[in-house]
């Protein structure tokens, strides 16, 4: 989650702008046109808008608006806050997520009525899009397997741009920008697990957030460890401080980056050849000759590529050096 400083407004008005992640490992652009990896488990019904708007009220004055573009976008914004009331809203909203987001604002120091998540069109379940894939940027496939199904995921961000809504994610530094994403996460497991899906949904959360922290997230997105620490019974007790768990996650993310590069074909590595560089980072880690040697990159390559596994089993299996 991207947390922005308040907007610079008129005297009176501040808005806060809140979304799951935007940063991107950049050695990745050319994609393996051979066909998804897996075919996704369609278990769950798939929810309508009018069914999460219904579940969002138990939890206060939220509102949920899908847009199909940023024109539509900002006559909501014009809508609803007023974009007179913000300074330079072109700027401000220059670039909108990929991921769902969370607006809110204050107005006189009181926080505004209504707590406004936004979802792109393009990752909601009527799409026809499963949204972590989508997420992911399609490298693991457009359908991927999963511990529940594509509509419990989606349902499950949904509920953690919730927790977002409540006042106190409101603002704050970095430290707690990624406290409140950790604290997002548990929350929206603990409001849509059942005891048949839970087991599942923890395996799909620790496997997202180990990729996207290590091969997409901002900083404040970088929760991968204290999640799986959090949910993974066999974690122990382990437990990792914010600036640690970061510096971690970027050292590793500059090592994958650098492997890439060194073992592909081109000037731009593809998928294959990345999930290839994670698979050989993760021998060297299990056999101890990882180098350089930087603090937790062995368990963030062995649950990044797990994770892999999980989600792209047969894309996996096609250049994995460990099944």
């Amino acid at each position: 989650m991207i947390k922005h400083p308040p907007y610079p407004t008129r005297p009176t008005f501040r808005a806060s702008f809140r979304t799951t992640f935007t940063a991107i490992l950049t050695v990745l652009i050319v994609l393996w046109s051979g066909g998804p990896s897996a075919v996704a488990q369609q278990t769950g019904s798939v929810p309508t808008d009018g069914d999460i708007r219904d579940e969002l009220q138990r939890f206060g004055n939220i509102d949920l608006f899908v847009f199909s573009d940023r024109a539509a976008f900002l006559a909501r914004m014009d809508e609803t806050l007023g974009l007179a009331n913000i300074k330079d809203p072109d700027k401000t909203f220059a670039k909108l997520p990929r991921s769902p987001f969370t607006v809110t604002g204050q107005q006189n120091g009181r926080q505004i009525a209504t707590c406004q998540i936004f979802v792109p069109e393009n990752v909601t379940p009527q799409s026809g899009n499963e949204i972590f894939a989508e997420l992911m940027r399609g490298w693991f496939g457009k359908r991927l397997s999963y511990g529940t199904d594509p509509a419990v995921t989606y349902r499950w961000l949904i509920y953690h741009e919730i927790r977002h809504c409540q006042p106190d994610h409101f603002g704050g530094d970095d430290i707690e920008s990624h406290r409140d994403e950790r604290d997002a996460d548990l929350f929206a497991l603990d409001q849509i697990a059942t005891g048949q899906n839970r087991d599942g949904l923890i395996a799909d959360i620790i496997a997202f957030r180990m990729i996207t922290s290590a091969l997409f997230a901002d900083r404040s997105h970088m929760t991968g460890l204290s999640v799986r620490y959090a949910l993974d019974p066999t974690s122990d007790g382990k437990s990792i401080t914010t600036d640690q768990e970061v510096a971690a996650f970027l050292a590793t993310r500059r090592m994958i980056g650098a492997h890439a590069k060194a073992i592909a074909a081109n000037v731009t590595p593809t998928n294959l050849e990345l999930v290839r560089a994670i698979t050989e980072l993760r021998t060297a880690a299990e056999a101890g000759t990882l180098t350089p040697v930087i603090a937790h990159a062995p368990e963030i390559l062995i649950g990044l590529d797990d994770a892999i596994a999980h989600f792209a089993p047969t894309l996996h299996a096609r250049v994995a050096t460990k099944r």
